[in-house]
């Protein structure tokens, strides 16, 4: 299993490498998004209805609890997490909070100097043409999101135009009920209006409606580097500290119950925590009966528990370069 594992890291670090100026051509055409405008925003909040799991009440006395949008984006391949955030950092460089209902006006292919949607992401694309090859691939996204409610589409499947001007949708996924507006607004840092009443309650100190990323996470290209999965953990970590900032200098966990019933989330998704701290991204936090890599080395005494790994996002690591950072942090053989 370790020298699978090894191999994959190694093959990820050569796709990278060979794909560097990609890469990099995709976070100066987010730069570029960043600087012409006048908001210059330092941090992107997404609800955190976009990490949670959701439900539903089909019958006044039937609960359906469903998965999260981050998990439902999981289980496929392709950009379609990354392009939703992307398409999140896009709205709030243009629009300040509180102004009604964001457009996308932007094209899926550049013009007149422009960066459009493809530019966004690093062309990674083996086919000749890289430009049809990436039209592909976010075409291929938009599908996804549409299906999973998190952008609308116009037009039938099929029909000429259709992901052009797509519309971002709420983070919920959900298009239905008191809390929930369909069309994406910029939410207010400060206001609880959105959250869905069926979560599990936050301390009152952590009921913010969102969690914050800073900008140098799409800035520095961590948004193109991370794996779905790593984002996914990422964000996790992210929610928990919003959720409880008193607790967070402290460290933050995710018990299985937690992680399978607030976030859904498996373990082979959380094992990817162990790369965001390679990176320099989270740390986690010493525990004298764990090594670093989270076995266990001794059982507390008396009657204490063995308490879960804790962990804390690091926003400096943000300011790295990402792309040498990651490739870097898969090439050396671990302790």
């Amino acid at each position: 299993m370790a020298q699978r594992d090894a191999e994959r890291q190694r093959r990820r670090a050569a796709e990278l490498r060979a794909c560097g100026g990609q890469y990099g051509a995709a976070a100066r055409a987010l730069s570029q998004v960043h600087q012409e405008h006048d908001r210059l925003p330092s941090q992107i909040a997404v609800r955190r209805s976009f990490v949670l799991r959701r439900s539903q009440w089909p019958q006044p006395t039937e609960r359906v609890v469903l998965s999260s949008p981050v998990a439902d984006l999981l289980t496929q391949k392709g950009w379609a997490l990354h392009l939703y955030l992307i398409a999140l950092f896009d709205a709030q460089c243009r629009r300040r909070p509180g102004g009604g209902v964001v457009t996308n006006l932007r094209p899926l292919l550049s013009t007149s100097g422009q960066p459009g949607w493809i530019d966004f992401l690093p062309r990674t694309t083996t086919t000749a043409d890289r430009d049809a090859g990436m039209l592909r691939q976010v075409k291929r996204a938009l599908s996804l999101l549409d299906r999973f409610t998190l952008v609308s589409l116009t037009g039938r499947p099929g029909s000429a135009g259709r992901y052009e001007r797509f519309q971002l949708l709420h983070e919920s996924g959900q298009t239905r009920g008191p809390w929930i507006r369909d069309r994406y607004e910029i939410p207010e840092h400060d206001t609880q209006i959105g959250m869905d009443p069926l979560r599990p309650h936050a301390s009152i100190a952590g009921s913010a409606e969102v969690l914050h990323l800073p900008t140098a996470f799409f800035l520095n290209g961590w948004i193109h580097v991370l794996s779905a999965a790593e984002i996914a953990t990422y964000l996790m970590l992210r929610e928990l500290e919003t959720r409880y900032p008193n607790k967070s200098k402290e460290g933050v966990y995710a018990n299985r119950t937690t992680r399978e019933g607030w976030y859904g989330l498996g373990r082979d998704i959380y094992e990817s925590h162990r790369q965001l701290a390679r990176y320099g991204l989270v740390e986690q936090l010493q525990d004298p009966n764990r090594d670093m890599n989270g076995k266990i080395s001794r059982q507390p005494s008396g009657t204490k528990y063995l308490q879960p790994l804790r962990f804390r996002t690091l926003p400096g690591g943000l300011q790295q370069p990402s792309l040498s950072r990651v490739v870097s942090a898969l090439t050396t053989p671990q302790g």
